[in-house]
C-alpha cells in the first residue's frame, strides 16, 4: 500500500478499459444489459448470442426480448422486471430461453434498477448468463437422491421380510381352510350345509381382503414415484405407517403405544417419504429392543405453538453407544451387522427437504427417542 494507496487508481495504464471488460465478460460468456424505463429500449452486448442464441440487434425493447423467453417463464420475469422498475433495487432472476434453432436453456439474469430524485426508475442494467450446467447438475442430483431414497424403502422391506411373509401366510393359509371346509360342507348337501359353506366362503372372502391390504401397502410403498406432496392428516400417516411397521411385533413381545395427537393435524407431505421415515424409525426401535428385558414402543404426536408438529418414536433399548453418537446420521453409520446405513441419513434428508428438524435424545438410563417435525397447515 505504498505510495498512497495504488489500489485506488482509475485512470492510466493500470486501469481496465472499457474494451478489456467487454472482451472479459465476453470470454467468460456474460451478457450485458441496459434497459431505458423511460422509452422501453433495450440495450444488449454484441455476445448476447452466444447466451440467448439470437443477435443482438434482434432485443431492441422489452416485448422483443420476451420472445426469447420460454412461454411458461415470460410471466414470472415479467413480473420482475415491473416490480424492479417498480420498486427500484436489485433484480435478479431464473428462467429458460428458446433459441432461433429451438434449444432451450436455462440463464440467469440480474441487475439494479436506480432512481432519481423522482419515484420512477431512471436507469435499469445488469447481466444474463447461462446455468444450463448447474441446473443439469441440480437435476442428476435430485434424480440420484430419489434413487437413495428408493433403494432405502426397497432396504426396509428386505429386512422385514420374514415378518411380512409370515403375516402373508396367515390370510393365506386361512383361506386354504375355509376352502377346504366349504368343500366338506358341499359334499354332504343339505340346507345347514350350504349355509355352513356360505359363512366359509365369506370369512375366506375377508381373509383375501385383507393379504390383498397388505399387498397394496407394500407396493405403495417400495413403488417409486416423483415427490407428490399433498395435505395429508398426521394421524393419518402415522396409522398407515404402523399398519406396516408393526407387522410381526407383537409376537417379539413389545408393548405399543400410539398416540397420534389431535385429529385436525394436517401437513403439506409426500406421504410415502414421511410413511419411510416413520417406518425406519419404528423397526429400528423394534430392532433395538430385541435383547432388552423391557420392550416399550411409543410412538407420539403433538402440535407445538410454533405451528409445527412433533412425531416421536422412543424405546426402552440400550440407546445410543457413545461411538457414534456424532457420526449417527452420516451416511453407512450403523450399529446392525446386517444394515446398510443409510436409513436415518435419508430420514433426516426427507425431514429436511419437508422444511422440519430431525434430532435424538438418548438417557443414561438407556432407551433413545428420536423426534422430528414438520409445518402444519391450516384448514
Amino acid at each position: 500500500m505504498e505510495g498512497g494507496g495504488s489500489e485506488r487508481q482509475t485512470g492510466g495504464r493500470n486501469s481496465l478499459s472499457a474494451r478489456d471488460l467487454r472482451e472479459t465478460l465476453a470470454e467468460v460468456g456474460i451478457c450485458t444489459w441496459s434497459l431505458n424505463p423511460t422509452t422501453g429500449r433495450v440495450t444488449v452486448s454484441e455476445n448476447c448470442h452466444q447466451v440467448l442464441g439470437v443477435p443482438a440487434r434482434s432485443l431492441s425493447d422489452h416485448d422483443a426480448f420476451q420472445a426469447v423467453v420460454h412461454p411458461e417463464d415470460r410471466g414470472a420475469r415479467a413480473a420482475a422486471v415491473c416490480c424492479a422498475l417498480n420498486q427500484g433495487g436489485r433484480y435478479s432472476i431464473e428462467y429458460r430461453v428458446r433459441q432461433a434453432d429451438g434449444e432451450v436453456r436455462w440463464v440467469r439474469s440480474q441487475g439494479r434498477a436506480e432512481r432519481g430524485r423522482g419515484p420512477a426508475a431512471t436507469r435499469f442494467r445488469g447481466i444474463v448468463y447461462c446455468i444450463d450446467e448447474r441446473r443439469q447438475a441440480e437435476a442428476r442430483l435430485q434424480r440420484l437422491q430419489a434413487d437413495l431414497i428408493h433403494v432405502s424403502r426397497l432396504s426396509a422391506m428386505g429386512e422385514m421380510a420374514s415378518a411380512l411373509a409370515h403375516e402373508l401366510n396367515q390370510p393365506l393359509g386361512a383361506i386354504s381352510n375355509y376352502a377346504a371346509a366349504c368343500d366338506h360342507f358341499l359334499a354332504e348337501p343339505g340346507p345347514v350345509r350350504i349355509d355352513e359353506a356360505r359363512d366359509a366362503i365369506a370369512a375366506a372372502t375377508g381373509q383375501a381382503q385383507r393379504a390383498g391390504a397388505i399387498i397394496r401397502r407394500l407396493r405403495d410403498f417400495v413403488t417409486r414415484g416423483e415427490t407428490d406432496r399433498q395435505f395429508e392428516s398426521v394421524a393419518g400417516l402415522i396409522g398407515d405407517a404402523c399398519d406396516l411397521a408393526l407387522i410381526g411385533v407383537g409376537e417379539q413381545g413389545v408393548e405399543v403405544r400410539i398416540d397420534p395427537g389431535p385429529p385436525g393435524a394436517r401437513v403439506l407431505a409426500d406421504r410415502v417419504q414421511i410413511q419411510q421415515v416413520l417406518v425406519n424409525l419404528i423397526r429400528n426401535a423394534c430392532e433395538a429392543m430385541r435383547d432388552s428385558a423391557r420392550r416399550y414402543l411409543a410412538i407420539t404426536a403433538a402440535v407445538q405453538n410454533d405451528g409445527v408438529v412433533r412425531i416421536s418414536v422412543s424405546d426402552t433399548g440400550p440407546g445410543i453407544p457413545a461411538a457414534i453418537a456424532d457420526t449417527l446420521f452420516l451416511p453407512f453409520v450403523t450399529t446392525k451387522p446386517t444394515g446398510m446405513g443409510v436409513g436415518l441419513s435419508v430420514s433426516r434428508s426427507i425431514v429436511h427437504a419437508h422444511g422440519g428438524g430431525f434430532w435424538v435424545d438418548s438417557t443414561a438410563t438407556g432407551g433413545a427417542t428420536f423426534h422430528f417435525t414438520l409445518p402444519t397447515v391450516e384448514d
